[in-house]
C-alpha cells in the first residue's frame, strides 16, 4: 500500500511537470504593480490628456482621466511603469522606478496579459506594450504592442501580448509584426511596460473621458487543479503513514 501510494504521487507529479512545461508562461501585473504605473506617454501632446491618481478597486485597480484628441481624431494616453530610472537616452531627469516590485524582467515569459474593463458609456481601444532600450545602456531600442481592440461599454476581455508575433517599431523594424524571440531583446531589462488607452473620436481637437478597471490575469486552471491533486494525494499519505 504504502509502495503504490507513492508511485502513484510520483505518477501525479510527472503529469503535472509536463502539463506545466508544455503550458504558455504568461506574465501579468498584481493589483500593486498595477497601482504603481503612472501616464509615460501621450498622442498628441498635450496637457489636456491626463490621468488621475490610481484608484484601488477589489482585485485590481480603476484608472480614470482624460484624451484630448488631435487633427485626426485620434487621441491616446500610455500608462506604464519605468524599471531603470533614466528612460530615455540623454535624460537628465530621474523617474518613479517600478523594478522592486518585479517587473524589470520578462526573461521565460512567453506572453503579457491583463484583463480589461470598460466602464464606459462610449467604446474605447486598448493595447498593451513594453520597451526595451532607450537607456544609458547600448541597447537597440524596441517596442512592441499586439494589436489594438475595442473594448465596448462595461464589456470585459482580456488583452494578450504574444511574444511569438508583435508589432515592433525600432532597429530595422517599422511596425512590422515580429517573433521577439529571433530579436536581439534583452528580456531582463524591460525599460518599460503598460497599456494604452485610445480612440478614433471625432475629429478634434475635444476632451474624452475614460474609466476603466485593469485586474491581473488569474493562473491557469490546469495548474491550480494539478496543485490542488499534489495537496491531496500528501495528506493522504500523511494519513496512511498514521495508519
Amino acid at each position: 500500500m504504502r509502495k503504490s501510494g507513492l508511485m502513484l504521487s510520483i505518477l501525479v507529479m510527472a503529469i503535472f511537470l509536463v502539463v506545466t512545461s508544455a503550458m504558455t508562461l504568461t506574465f501579468t501585473m498584481n493589483p500593486t504593480q498595477l497601482q504603481s504605473l503612472y501616464e509615460t506617454w501621450e498622442n498628441p501632446d498635450s496637457a489636456g490628456t491626463y490621468l488621475n491618481p490610481v484608484q484601488p478597486i477589489t482585485g485590481g485597480v480603476k484608472y480614470t482621466g482624460n484624451v484630448l484628441t488631435g487633427a485626426s481624431g485620434f487621441g491616446q494616453i500610455q500608462i506604464g511603469a519605468n524599471f531603470w530610472g533614466k528612460p530615455y537616452e540623454g535624460s537628465a531627469d530621474e523617474e518613479p522606478s517600478n523594478v522592486d516590485l518585479g517587473m524589470g524582467s520578462l526573461k521565460g515569459y512567453d506572453e503579457y496579459a491583463l484583463i480589461i474593463e470598460n466602464v464606459n458609456e462610449s467604446p474605447w481601444m486598448f493595447n498593451l506594450y513594453f520597451n526595451v532600450g532607450w537607456t544609458d545602456y547600448g541597447e537597440t531600442n524596441y517596442y512592441a504592442q499586439n494589436t489594438w481592440t475595442t473594448i465596448y461599454p462595461h464589456e470585459r476581455r482580456t488583452l494578450m501580448l504574444d511574444f511569438g508575433h508583435a508589432q515592433v517599431w525600432g532597429g530595422d523594424y517599422e511596425g512590422d509584426w515580429v517573433d521577439l524571440n529571433s530579436l536581439d531583446v534583452n528580456w531582463e531589462h524591460i525599460t518599460n511596460i503598460g497599456l494604452n488607452i485610445g480612440g478614433n473620436m471625432p475629429v478634434g481637437p475635444d476632451d474624452y473621458t475614460f474609466e476603466v478597471k485593469v485586474y491581473p490575469v488569474p493562473e491557469p486552471a490546469s495548474i491550480l487543479l494539478l496543485g490542488s491533486s499534489l495537496f491531496g494525494l500528501g495528506l493522504f499519505g500523511r494519513k496512511f503513514r498514521k495508519v
